[in-house]
């Protein structure tokens, strides 16, 4: 627990596509603007560090939030793309890698998400848990700063396995930190009929150093109702309520951030300011709330 102790507080940001709106300079550069951004890109670095050096120049740090690894399942992970990756990270200086535990590509090789044109999550179960131990390790093993795991969003939920039990266990055999999406809670409580709630004893508070809130819709089909993850859209009131129960169960987190790629900069900077004052109000983390009250 160390690496995850040592982390920096980077308070609350925005996470976003660089090349599209909003514009993270001018977020950043805007009073009551993001902390830090955060941002998915291509594995290689020198085709986005252009657009990284922008944000970095007005002296936001960044983090590097990309969907291209297999944390699970028994598809491997080339020793080069991780070692691309290592040297994304270095170059842009994230303070840690995170990433939703979900397949990525689905052969042997590599690829993105958009091969499969969404995350699909493992089966959760024992059988599933060991592979995404031997995976979430394999990162470890060239990445160079500290690993954190995501429960992905979820249209299915199978498996025998309570959400947070999974994922307690994998951050504890993997020592690796975890980042909760208040959006990805709520579809799995939607997909599976159980209660985040209800699971909190599994879950390994100290290790989760990140939160992320954005924009979602409810989805009907002719039996039920999903979660659809859409972060142009608004946030909507269950989300709005799930941070609000975790927030005060999570004493070590370093980060919030509020998903908003393709969302208008007025309506980034009310949510922002409304993030942050959820966060002193309800947040028991105490370098968070004092990184807020600095800016």
């Amino acid at each position: 627990m160390k690496h995850i102790d040592s982390l920096p507080t980077l308070g609350v940001g925005a996470s976003l596509s660089l090349s599209s709106d909003p514009d993270p300079v001018k977020l950043v550069q805007t009073e009551g603007g993001p902390a830090f951004v955060e941002y998915a890109g291509l594995v290689d670095v020198e085709q986005v560090i252009d657009e990284v050096e922008r944000v970095r120049e007005t002296g936001a740090p960044v983090l590097f939030h990309p969907s291209y690894i297999n944390f699970c399942g028994t598809f491997t992970n080339e020793t080069s793309w991780l070692e691309a990756t290592a040297r994304h990270i270095e170059t842009v200086e994230s303070a840690w890698f995170a990433q939703d535990v979900a397949y990525c590509f689905w052969r042997e090789g590599h690829s993105y998400s958009t091969q499969l044109g969404y995350f699909i999550p493992p089966v959760f179960n024992e059988a599933s848990l060991e592979k995404a131990i031997e995976r979430v390790k394999e990162v470890q093993s060239i990445v160079p700063v500290t690993v954190a795991i995501e429960p992905p969003p979820l249209s299915f939920f199978a498996g025998s396995m309570p959400l947070f039990d999974f994922f307690g266990q994998l951050a504890n055999e993997a020592d690796c930190a975890i980042l909760l999406d208040m959006g990805h809670l709520v579809s799995y409580e939607m997909a599976s009929g159980n209660k985040i709630k209800d699971e909190l004893d599994y879950l390994p508070e100290q290790r989760v150093i990140e939160v992320h809130i954005a924009g979602g819709k409810i989805k009907k089909t002719e039996t039920d109702s999903i979660y659809v993850d859409a972060h142009e859209c608004e946030i909507i009131q269950p989300t709005w309520n799930m941070f609000d129960e975790m927030l005060p169960k999570l004493p070590n987190v370093k980060a919030v951030c509020y998903e908003c790629e393709n969302v208008k900069e007025i309506r980034v900077m009310d949510t922002l300011r409304r993030i942050r004052r959820q966060v002193k109000n309800l947040s028991t983390s105490q370098n968070l709330i004092q990184q807020i009250d600095v800016m």
